[in-house]
């Protein structure tokens, strides 16, 4: 029992850590999420989709899984490719405007007051700063940003260990 409360205990300091070097990344604009275009926080960019990683993490109540927390931006006129996620996704608006559309499958949406709303496909659906989404494993979709400001969305999800962060469908 001393050898399991002592490894819990050390892969919870070492979640701790890498959350830690995570923000402290972020907030000296060193991001390091895997894209080499991605700007540092504050400054333009001509990239249409900007993935900035936040965290990540194997958690140990979730066997074979991960767990990221991602900022997304994607810029005015820009279309996110059509797409699904393995595993369960959560993401909130927090500036501008989405156009979402949803290609097959169920998404749940929680607008900024509370209010919950559930859309089945085809249908395309209008996510305002505010309003949270939860995006299943059945769930085809892709995002778009048809207004004149940059959108940026924060986003939970949790993966099969191995998967994409989103699996491109044929259109």
């Amino acid at each position: 029992m001393p050898g399991l409360i002592a490894g819990r205990w050390r892969r919870s300091v070492t979640v701790a850590a890498m959350l830690t070097i995570a923000v402290f990344l972020v907030g000296c604009g060193d991001d390091d999420g895997g894209d080499s275009t991605a700007p540092a926080s504050g400054t333009a960019t001509h990239e249409p989709v900007v993935r900035e990683a936040l965290a990540e993490t194997a958690p140990a109540n979730a066997p074979g899984q991960r767990l990221y927390l991602q900022r997304v931006t994607i810029q005015p006129g820009a279309r996110l490719d059509t797409h699904y996620h393995d595993g369960t996704q959560v993401a909130r608006v927090v500036d501008g405007t989405l156009t979402y559309d949803i290609v097959e499958g169920t998404a749940e949406v929680v607008r900024e007051d509370g209010t919950v709303e559930t859309f089945t496909a085809p249908d395309s659906i209008t996510l305002e700063t505010g309003d949270a989404l939860t995006e299943t494993s059945d769930l085809v979709h892709y995002g778009s940003n048809d207004g004149d400001v940059p959108v940026v969305v924060l986003l939970a999800a949790l993966l099969a260990d191995g998967a994409p962060l989103a699996t491109p469908v044929p259109e």
